[in-house]
């Protein structure tokens, strides 16, 4: 008798060790799936494990990036709200679901789900990030410089915070601030293109066409696919009177961005000026269709061109 119960034992053991490791398994080739972006296969992996106990936060999070990850944004609130359920105190799936409302343009539970995270998790740089994030889509620009300043203050070498920094003090007018931030960002990380083509942004409003046009040069080699660099330098190429160089930069900015309203805009100013009226027409009409306002305003002050379909 006492030898039936051992056999009973050592079954139920062996059982507990292969469910496990099936779980696992399940698990391990969701990350994998994910970590290549294949995110069809990781949601397939994810979804048969959390079909099985126990239940776990964990998995749901991991589900939640690859419905993010594929653009579903709804699967993506609904897997990071089950987190919560599991583990309210999870900092990151209220962060992780911020996001997906910032992107369901439901702005003010974005911002409360941030607010949340730096609540239970008061030195996490990201979430201070993002909130800088929301609160500069709200043109509150004192408020994100407060979050960017937490955010570089919890992490020094958070390049990306001065870039957005640098972002707002721009849209301030605070210039001198500016350029100072996209280059503090640049001296972190060297490779950083788009810190690069917003210094030159800068460089240009302040009448500085040449260095403008050494960091947008420098942002194409680091990313030849920064569709904006082209364009910016297409439109210093446009204000020097080279315009059929300036058309080929908006022509690339538009290959590599095909609904790109300014670069649209901005190559039928071009054609206006070595004498095309017709397809400038036709390029303000694009643009205004992509909802670009100036072309828009193009269109109705051009009385006498006529668009050709």
């Amino acid at each position: 008798m006492k030898r039936i119960w051992l056999w009973f034992i050592l079954i139920a053991i062996v059982g507990v060790g292969a469910y496990g490791a099936y779980l696992y398994s399940l698990s391990y080739m969701g990350d994998l799936h994910l970590a290549k972006g294949e995110y069809d296969q990781a949601i397939e992996a994810y979804t048969k494990a959390v079909k099985l106990p126990p239940k776990c936060a964990g998995i749901h999070m991991k589900r939640g990036l690859a419905y993010k990850g594929r653009g579903d944004v709804d699967q993506a609130i609904a897997d990071f709200t089950r987190v919560i359920e599991l583990d309210p105190d999870d900092a990151r799936a209220y962060k992780e679901r911020g996001v997906a409302y910032g992107k369901r343009e439901e702005y003010e539970s974005e911002i409360e789900d941030y607010r949340r995270a730096i609540e239970l998790d008061p030195e996490y740089a990201v979430a201070y990030f993002n909130l800088g994030v929301a609160h500069a889509r709200k043109q509150d620009y004192d408020r994100a410089i407060e979050d960017y300043t937490k955010a570089i203050e919890l992490d020094p070498k958070y390049a990306k915070a001065y870039n957005n920094m640098g972002l707002v003090h721009a849209r301030k007018e605070s210039f001198d601030q500016a350029i100072a931030d996209y280059t503090r960002a640049i001296e972190l990380d060297p490779k950083y293109a788009k810190a690069y083509n917003n210094r030159g942004s800068v460089f240009l409003q302040q009448e500085e066409p040449d260095r403008a046009m050494e960091d947008y040069d420098k942002a194409i080699e680091l990313d030849p696919e920064l569709a904006m660099a082209y364009n910016n330098r297409g439109t210093i190429f446009l204000n020097r009177g080279q315009s059929a160089r300036a058309i080929e930069e908006f022509t690339k900015a538009m290959d590599l961005d095909p609904e790109f309203a300014m670069a649209t805009h901005n190559r039928g100013l071009a054609l206006l000026e070595i004498g095309d009226p017709k397809q400038a027409s036709w390029h303000f009409f694009s643009a205004c269709g992509m909802g670009y306002a100036p072309a828009c305003k193009k269109l109705e002050d051009a009385g006498d061109f006529e668009l050709e379909m």
